[in-house]
């Protein structure tokens, strides 16, 4: 499966919208995550899933008429998963600049920790889909709606444009080169790194004319 494939799962899962799923469908879904983690998206099988779930291939079959179509949907539930735990760790912070840092610590966990993700970047397709435009876009987008967010909040001017670009090519040298230095092997110091983003991303208050 090549680059291509690969970008079109992804952007298949990025814009898809989630459904509601019985507990077959989840522990399949759970599976295909946990496959992808152990074989990569070249030598995963419908019959490592199967098995990994417990169930049969025709079961697997009758739910999700293709491979491509079984990864598409296991990406999109997995991206659902993330949202709802970034929604719990971080909804309950009152004051808005605070929560756009936890934002950045639990995103900076995920890139940095989830195993697809690091097979990605074993596998070597981490990077193309980097280079990827429509996924660079969405990186870009789903940043910058989250700063415009933290702006309209606390009154804060920022920079949006240039803060997303900033903060998304933060990001992808994490999840590219996690052991790059020690200030992102800790939630303390992502912390202190989008801390220290963030006071170099407001645009200072246009003093008063003359």
């Amino acid at each position: 499966m090549g680059i291509t494939p690969v970008r079109s799962l992804l952007v298949g899962a990025l814009v898809g919208h989630s459904t509601d799923l019985d507990p077959t469908d989840a522990a399949i879904l759970a599976a295909t995550m946990r496959c992808l983690a152990r074989h990569g998206l070249e030598r995963t099988t419908v019959t490592d899933v199967a098995a990994e779930a417990g169930v049969g291939r025709a079961t697997v079959f009758r739910r999700f008429d293709t491979k491509e179509e079984l990864l598409s949907r296991a990406f999109a539930w997995e991206l659902d998963r993330l949202v709802t735990e970034f929604h719990a760790a971080i909804d309950s912070i009152e004051d808005p600049l605070e929560r756009s840092v936890e934002w950045l610590v639990e995103a900076v966990r995920t890139v940095r920790n989830h195993p697809v993700g690091r097979r990605f970047v074993d596998d070597g397709a981490a990077l193309p889909l980097m280079h990827d435009p429509q996924i660079a876009t969405m990186l870009l987008t789903s940043v910058r709606e989250e700063l415009e967010s933290t702006a309209r909040e606390t009154g804060i001017e920022f920079d949006t444009e240039t803060a997303a670009e900033i903060i998304s090519r933060f990001f992808a040298s994490v999840w590219l080169a996690p052991d790059l230095g020690p200030a992102t092997a800790t939630d303390d110091g992502v912390r202190r790194i989008a801390r220290t983003m963030l006071s170099f991303l407001v645009v200072p208050p246009t003093p008063p004319a003359g």
